[in-house]
């Protein structure tokens, strides 16, 4: 018998080899599955080149990853990772994706090889153009087109929406060429998410809510002039922002400030926030704007960057004033004790003095009794020389000086006292004890008939919660940086504060267009400069809240404060200033007749 020749090995199209290649690179076969889907125009028959293209992917990925191949195109997108082989852009042009709101939060890559080779340069860019056209319909950026030359070449576009000209139209993009097995650029130029790198400088339209310390404007912005000056605009949202547009490289065009018109319950025709990206040229939405909002389904929006708690705000009623604080360590009763006791002591001395017949002079007595109440000794010539008088001053002084401990024992306690009544902790002692919440919508949590609509926004409703009485008992919600924020502007004159229970934890993100280009190149540029520690020295530049001192427990004792000390340090000023006088005063009597008179 003859020897058995070996098969010859089989020769691997360079398409193919480009394309396995390209995958080899960027698709994780431990975590992808990798879709593959043949195309052809529906009045054609199967094209046997593409599918000995097929075949040959197939047997060569099919051993180190998981693949899912279609016989027609399918409804929604089946993976992240999706190779296409179509001969036309009219085979392409049958596809027809439905992106649910599951689909609108996933990124996908398209690897798309023009299987038909096209000899004329025109015509094979034009096949490319009206593929990428589609792409833009499935809101697809991350696309890598392959097609091969007559002479075997194989190159490599991606397409941009964005020209110098800024007309939004669809341009190709060379990227990279395959020859001889190899390729000629590095391995990034060829990368799916280099798609959306430069915005060529063209205008984006930024709708903003004021709302500190998130979203500030340094001037009037009502202006168009000064909003043309971006760096206005400040605040953690603003800062980000405008770090994104020099990144990719787009112009900001900040609209007026609007209103977030959240509860359709009010009938004033308010255009808000949302309408403005909903339904006109505006393509970005900034101002503490939630993940978990109630028209999310109506955009897309970035990755969270910061997260900040959601609390029901309340006014401080004050309860002790800075120098009220000094008669807090006594009740009432005891200070009426006090007086009736001193009073009476002095009428004992004054009747005693009557009744032996000698010159009394109470003005002097009440001046005793008082410096013994506030600790300074008698004088020996004060002193009577009978033994039973001098026990009642003895038990006198006795009394004085146990008052004296107990007061000042009290007083340490009592400047640890807040100076402002308890505030309730919990929502539901919100409302039990029928607290009216001024909000800008109907809130699940709280009682509709306790609620009043309001359009104004955070610092609005601080101020008038502000003007009200103390006795109104006035509720509103806030993010804790808002309320930290305004506290901070107005830190001489609010008593605004939060209570310890938390509604919610508030995710704030980038509002986007539905289906925008820009959310998957914003997502991964948000949390690279997340974890470069950028956005945290944004958010450590404008919100204190997280740096100020938490709620403390009843139990703990914390250390004394100076400014507690407030009121003392007053009554000590006034009665230096009233020795200061006196002792000026005497000195003049020496010289002024009539002063002297007065002293003596």
């Amino acid at each position: 018998m003859g020897a058995v020749q070996p098969p010859e090995p089989e020769v691997m199209a360079p398409l193919v080899a480009a394309a396995l290649e390209i995958l080899d690179e960027q698709v994780s076969p431990s975590q992808i599955t990798l879709a593959v889907i043949e195309l052809t125009p529906e009045d054609e028959h199967r094209d046997h080149v593409q599918e000995e293209l097929m075949t040959t992917i197939i047997k060569e990925v099919g051993d180190s990853m998981a693949v899912r191949t279609f016989q027609k195109p399918p409804a929604e997108v089946p993976a992240c990772y999706v190779v296409f082989l179509v001969n036309s852009a009219q085979a392409f042009n049958t596809l027809s994706f439905n992106f649910t709101d599951m689909h609108s939060t996933r990124e996908y890559n398209f690897l798309i090889l023009l299987t038909r080779r096209i000899s004329s340069r025109a015509k094979r860019n034009q096949v490319l153009r009206d593929i990428a056209s589609t792409c833009v319909r499935f809101h697809t950026l991350n696309v890598l087109l392959l097609t091969q030359t007559q002479c075997g070449v194989v190159q490599i576009y991606t397409y941009c929406l964005y020209n110098k000209h800024c007309d939004q139209s669809v341009t190709l993009e060379f990227v990279d060429r395959y020859e001889n097995g190899s390729f000629r650029q590095d391995r990034w130029t060829r990368s799916f998410d280099r798609a959306l790198s430069s915005l060529s400088g063209c205008p984006l339209r930024v709708s903003w809510y004021p709302l500190p310390p998130f979203v500030s404007f340094y001037g009037n912005s009502s202006d168009p002039a000064e909003r043309a000056e971006i760096w206005r605009l400040t605040g953690i949202d603003g800062e980000l922002i405008k770090l994104l547009a020099e990144i990719f490289r787009f112009r900001i065009l900040l609209g007026e400030p609007c209103d977030k018109c959240l509860s359709p319950d009010i009938k004033d025709g308010c255009s808000g926030c949302f309408d403005q990206v909903i339904h006109s040229n505006s393509s970005i939405l900034i101002g503490a704007m939630s993940g978990s909002h109630q028209h999310r389904s109506q955009f897309s929006f970035t990755c969270s960057y910061h997260q900040s708690s959601l609390v029901f705000i309340m006014h401080m009623s004050e309860q002790y004033g800075a120098v009220a604080q000094l008669a807090v360590p006594f009740c009432g009763t005891v200070w009426l004790a006090l007086v009736l006791s001193g009073v009476l002591v002095v009428l004992v001395v004054w009747l005693r003095k009557k009744i032996a017949g000698e010159e009394s002079d109470l003005p002097y007595h009440a001046l005793q009794v008082l410096t013994t109440l506030m600790g300074n000794p008698l004088e020996a010539r004060s002193l009577s020389r009978s033994a039973r008088i001098r026990i009642l001053y003895a038990g006198w002084l006795l009394l004085v000086l146990v008052l004296r401990v107990v007061y000042q024992g009290k007083l340490f306690d009592s400047f640890r006292m807040p100076y402002t009544k308890a505030v309730p902790t919990q929502i539901s002692e919100l409302v039990r004890d029928n607290y009216t919440l001024i909000s800008q919508e109907y809130l699940e949590y709280y009682p509709h008939s306790m609620t009043v609509l309001t359009r104004n926004g955070s610092s609005d409703r601080f101020d008038y919660m502000q003007r009200s009485a103390e006795e109104t008992r006035l509720t509103t919600t806030s993010l804790i940086a808002t309320m930290s924020s305004y506290n901070q502007k107005h830190w001489s004159t609010s008593r605004l504060t939060h209570i310890r229970e938390h509604i919610l934890n508030y995710q704030l993100v980038i509002y986007l267009r539905r289906h925008s280009l820009l959310k998957f190149a914003f997502d991964r540029k948000i949390k690279q400069l997340f974890s470069a520690g950028i956005i945290g020295y944004f958010v450590r530049e404008f919100d204190s809240s997280l740096y100020s001192d938490p709620y403390e427990d009843d139990y703990e004792v914390t250390a004394i404060p100076l400014n507690a000390f407030c009121g003392l340090y007053l009554v000590f000023a006034l009665l230096l200033s009233a020795a200061v006088v006196a002792f000026v005063l005497e000195l003049l009597s020496l010289r002024v007749n009539w002063l002297r008179r007065l002293f003596e």
